[in-house]
């Protein structure tokens, strides 16, 4: 059965099966790494059973809080040859989808408590 994970740092050097395909576009280890320091919930690897990757997708958040206007950006999106045609890039795209979701509502969420907050404050001074 497949499982889909977190990303980690180690993931770096196993995933030469997705990578050196002629059609996916690669990077340099350090923007991998800025991806999984900076948004680690909208990187996501697919493992077979046995532990080999199968695929991943790569992505961020973009926009502004102030202005409510948020979404995710795919960056990258890869399944190595051997699992295309599974539909495991589409389940990929689900789970960000997901997960964007939740990130804009709760971005919001806190962006008006704050907002709550500093007008209640200068209210009472």
């Amino acid at each position: 059965m497949t499982s889909l994970r977190a990303f980690t740092c180690d993931d770096l050097f196993c995933f030469n099966n997705i990578n050196l395909d002629p059609l996916t576009e690669t990077y340099g280890i350090p923007f991998y790494l800025q991806y999984l320091a900076h948004w680690p919930e909208y990187f996501i690897v697919a493992e077979a059973p046995g532990g080999e990757l199968m695929g991943y997708i790569m992505g961020k958040a973009e926009g502004s809080v102030a202005r409510e206007e948020w979404h995710g950006h795919v960056t990258a999106l890869s399944v190595a040859p051997e699992f295309r045609r599974l539909g495991l890039a589409a389940k990929l795209m689900e789970l960000l989808e997901e997960i964007s979701e939740r990130y804009e509502e709760s971005s919001f969420q806190r962006y008006r408590e704050e907002i709550d907050y500093t007008t209640a404050s200068s209210c009472e001074t």
